[in-house]
């Protein structure tokens, strides 16, 4: 189980992140001509790749992967195409993509730590 739990945890959080999160996250005009802008991510679309994260840092958890190692085994593909997202979509202006992708990652690795820390007490 816990062997099937390595290698499936990071294709599924990658399918995840593809499959909700646009791959241009740059704002830009809902309309042509306006200039209030919006982003293309969707709040329902975080949401359900939050909930997967975390079921993944529980299943991770109770499979018996150390929760240290259930950080990149889930947040790191999204984490990685999240970078590269950000690396082949350059913004016109200043640059804000470093410290949002540094803060990102810390968000999805501490999340599924947390999971996995669950999972590992709640299957003791």
């Amino acid at each position: 189980m816990r062997t099937l739990a390595t290698v499936l945890a990071p294709l599924q959080s990658g399918a995840a992140y593809l499959l909700l999160i646009p791959w241009d996250l740059r704002n830009r005009p809902e309309h042509p001509g306006e200039l209030i802008e919006t982003t293309p991510v969707r709040t329902w679309a975080v949401v359900v790749f939050t909930l997967v994260l975390l079921a993944l840092g529980l299943w991770l958890g109770r499979s018996g992967v150390p929760p240290w190692q259930a950080m990149p085994l889930a947040a790191g593909v999204p984490s990685a195409l999240l970078l590269v997202s950000y690396l082949t979509h350059r913004t016109p202006d200043a640059n804000p993509w470093p410290p949002a992708w540094v803060c990102f990652t810390v968000l999805m690795a501490g999340g599924v730590l947390l999971a996995a820390l669950a999972g590992r007490f709640s299957a003791r």
